[in-house]
């Protein structure tokens, strides 16, 4: 097995998608070192991870995942964020705004992605609380009465 720089890549991304449950997507531009590295100082001032990755290798590798439908969304440099501890205070608002030259395209939690207009209601970007409020939230449903969920309104057919 051939074991370069490109391989290397492939499997990080493999991993990413394989092994961490919760992670973001974002979109990079392609910028000089200077930005590059001020974008980096707002990542570790913010405690998260970053994994940066370039367009076509991101491409090839979700092409044969069952990703395959986020292969459209991509159109530049691929950064792949997430945090170690749960204790993180950011809320998706200020991750959104965390640096003007990215762009936050959507995330992923529990093999699924949810893009930006799915989840402008969350308001932690911890996982655990994430789903503790998703638990909350079913549970509540679950015990709503029926005939308060069902709509009065018939529908005329017109002939």
């Amino acid at each position: 097995m051939d074991f370069n720089l490109k391989t290397y890549k492939c499997f990080k991304i493999k991993y990413y998608l394989r092994e961490i449950n919760f992670f973001f997507f974002f979109q990079g531009t392609s910028v000089d070192n200077e930005s590059w590295v001020k974008i980096e100082q707002s990542f570790v001032n913010h405690e998260l991870k970053y994994y940066r990755i370039l367009n076509k290798l991101m491409i090839n590798t979700l092409k044969s995942s069952v990703l395959k439908n986020v292969v459209v969304l991509i159109h530049g440099p691929i950064i792949l964020l997430n945090n170690d501890n749960n204790n993180t205070k950011l809320t998706f608002k200020e991750l959104e705004n965390i640096n003007p030259l990215i762009n936050l395209l959507g995330f992923r939690l529990n093999n699924k992605i949810y893009s930006k207009k799915q989840i402008k209601n969350l308001r932690k970007m911890s996982y655990l609380e994430n789903i503790y409020t998703f638990h909350k939230c079913m549970k509540t449903f679950t015990k709503l009465p029926y005939w308060k969920l069902k709509t009065t309104k018939t529908l005329s057919v017109s002939k």
